[in-house]
């Protein structure tokens, strides 16, 4: 984000919460504010998707793109079990 007040998050949030191709989105800590999981049928599309995203005036200052290549491991179960207290 460019700017962290707390009035330009809400803004940002709200906005997010009614893109559809944005599956999930996480307020995160650390030199990147937020992590989303985006949906589309191709890269081009995605460039297409980020670039609207960074002019619709949300507060985006840059933004970081991980491509998954391949599923190791999801949707596992969290254990339960072993996070009793002993």
């Amino acid at each position: 984000m460019d700017r962290h007040r707390l009035e330009d998050q809400r803004h940002f949030e709200t906005a997010i919460k009614e893109i559809p191709e944005i599956l999930d989105c996480w307020a995160i800590g650390g030199r990147i504010d937020y992590l989303m999981r985006v949906s589309s049928p191709s890269m081009a599309t995605y460039q297409e998707f980020m670039e609207g995203l960074l002019q619709a005036g949300l507060g985006i200052d840059q933004y970081y793109s991980l491509v998954v290549t391949k599923p190791v491991k999801a949707n596992s179960p969290i254990p339960l079990s072993s996070l009793k207290r002993r």
